[in-house]
């Protein structure tokens, strides 16, 4: 029998878990046979195939779980916030886990989900409009396609011309030349790419970011790196640099009406891996430098009257060395920036960074991630690691956005869609499905809230009226059930929907599956990705 409580009490309860918290907030593998155009709503595409190469100010962050129940005195007869009739004491079914949802504790408010635009967007900028807008549309939809919202615009370095050593899309344009003239044309594939988001997107996010400055600010002079991967930017160029990057944020901002919230100024700087004659832009920033220009960035903000746009820091590589670094800037730097962006590649202190970035005051992005350094058997196995890199990254960082590295490339362990130039067309692959499966049904202005599985994510939506859960599955022979005990939702509705993503199924809408007694019981097959949207009616 299902339990249903009060519409009053729903809503009362509902709204004390959204006020509660703090936040503002490689070799390509093997491909798999089979089609990637099942039940799970791709957007039509033409032939697939991948032929291409290349392819506000923040408040406290949201780290800490707050219970609403704390906040609202509590109830009787209830756990945290929940209506005050009792609720039947739920027990595993036989051969299942039980796992406990609880909605008044929680967590990160989030923003949404995106991608980089560098190098996939100057790829399929060059091809026919209507092609290219399909592309788009597959990126942007909320109903077939991924429904992202946060973009990261690359501000192009621009390559020294007698040079020839970055691969394809990787030496992304620049605008100023070494006489201090700005050609806007140029860019224009990244741009067309940009501009048609800006038109058929909601809810939108942009940030503007750096890999190198002009090649002609460099010691080196290449846009790829110095010669031993040190810091590159000439010692008396930080204000050009600045100035360089903030003419761009004005220029987008007057010419097309896009308005960058964050510039971010530096990508992986403390790395050492940037050198000259690489596969693409790169630099590095020892702290000290670091801290330079971020300051000089926001300073030149500030006297352009660019103040709607705020600094992004410091997009490192490793969370650990954000920790250490970051940790470590002094107060006028920690003031110049309001969000604090770190690549979850590497390193292992998540719930470090989320306490330092809480302990700021700064809203905390993860801002790029993707399968590096992994050995990727093929599609599934894609989807799957990056499923629980996401998963981990949300229960342990808890980002207020999630950003993927980019959503087109030559290798498909890191591409949700193939690209295939001699036709103009896209084709998805399983991590397109994978990421639309989490995409799709935690929206902008979710809540995450405790779920004590680590290998789950559960988040109610902005208008309290449902409950996201993601589950992956990582044994790659057996099955495993689960008890979900939903007592300590406000309420619940007679069933679930049920979208999964596994080697034989891409999002597929499965039969609901009925609630009773505030109880789910559910089987997850061997590597698979299960969406479960519960009602809270």
């Amino acid at each position: 029998m299902m339990t249903r409580t009060s519409r009053t009490s729903s809503l009362l309860a509902i709204a004390l878990v959204l006020v509660s918290g703090c936040g503002h907030d490689s070799a390509a593998p093997s491909g798999e046979a089979g089609s990637h155009g099942g039940s799970g709503g791709a957007p039509s595409t033409g032939a697939g195939g991948e032929g291409g190469s290349g392819g506000a100010l923040a408040g406290s962050g949201g780290a800490g779980a707050v219970s609403a129940a704390s906040t609202s005195g509590g109830s009787s007869g209830a756990s945290g916030g929940a209506p005050s009739e009792p609720r039947p004491t739920v027990t595993a079914a036989p051969g299942t886990e039980l796992v406990t949802v609880d909605t008044s504790v929680a967590h990160q408010s989030f923003e949404g989900w995106g991608t980089s635009l560098c190098w996939w967007a100057d790829h399929v900028g060059g091809w026919q409009e209507a092609k290219r807008n399909a592309v788009v549309e597959a990126v942007v939809d909320p109903v077939n396609g991924l429904g992202y919202n946060v973009f990261r615009y690359n501000i192009g370095g621009g390559e020294n011309p007698s040079h020839d050593h970055m691969k394809e899309h990787r030496e992304m344009p620049g605008f100023q030349s070494a006489d201090g003239t700005f050609t806007w044309a140029n860019d224009a594939r990244q741009r067309a790419v940009l501009l048609r988001i800006a038109e058929r997107g909601a809810d939108l996010i942009f940030e503007a970011f750096s890999n190198s400055p002009p090649y002609w600010m460099t010691n080196s002079g290449c846009a790829s790196g110095s010669s031993n991967g040190k810091d590159n930017l000439k010692a008396d160029h930080y204000d050009d640099f600045a100035h360089y990057l903030t003419e761009v944020v004005r220029h987008y901002r007057d010419e097309y009406g896009i308005t960058f919230r964050t510039l971010e100024p530096l990508n992986e700087p403390f790395a050492d891996w940037w050198k000259s004659n690489g596969s693409q832009e790169g630099c590095h920033f020892d702290r000290a430098s670091q801290e330079k220009i971020i300051q000089e960035v926001a300073r030149q903000l500030t006297s352009k009257g660019l103040g709607e746009t705020v600094v992004s820091a410091s997009d490192e590589n490793s969370m650990d060395d954000a920790v250490r670094n970051i940790g470590a800037f002094g107060a006028e730097t920690n003031a110049a920036f309001q969000q604090l962006n770190v690549h979850s590649y590497a390193g292992s202190q998540r719930d470090q960074l989320r306490q330092l970035a809480t302990r700021l005051g700064k809203r905390l992005w993860q801002s790029e991630s993707g399968p590096l350094g992994q050995n990727i058997s093929d599609d599934t196995d894609a989807a799957l690691f990056m499923a629980e890199r996401i998963i981990k990254d949300l229960r342990e960082l808890k980002p207020e956005a999630w950003v993927d590295w980019q959503s087109g490339d030559p290798s498909r362990s890191w591409a949700s869609f193939t690209l295939n130039d001699s036709e103009q067309s896209y084709a998805p692959l399983k991590r397109f499905y994978m990421h639309a499966g989490f995409s799709r049904y935690i929206r902008p202005g979710a809540r995450f809230v405790d779920v004590d599985s680590e290998d789950m994510v559960a988040a109610v939506s902005a208008d309290g009226s449902a409950l996201s859960l993601v589950v992956r599955n990582g044994d790659r022979n057996a099955s495993r059930g689960y008890t979900l005990d939903l007592t300590r939702l406000p309420a619940v509705g007679p069933a679930a929907e049920v979208h999964r993503t596994s080697r034989t199924e891409d999002l597929d809408r499965l039969p609901d599956m009925a609630i009773e007694d505030y109880r789910l019981v559910v089987t997850v097959p061997a590597f698979s990705i299960t969406t479960f949207v519960i009602p809270m009616p």
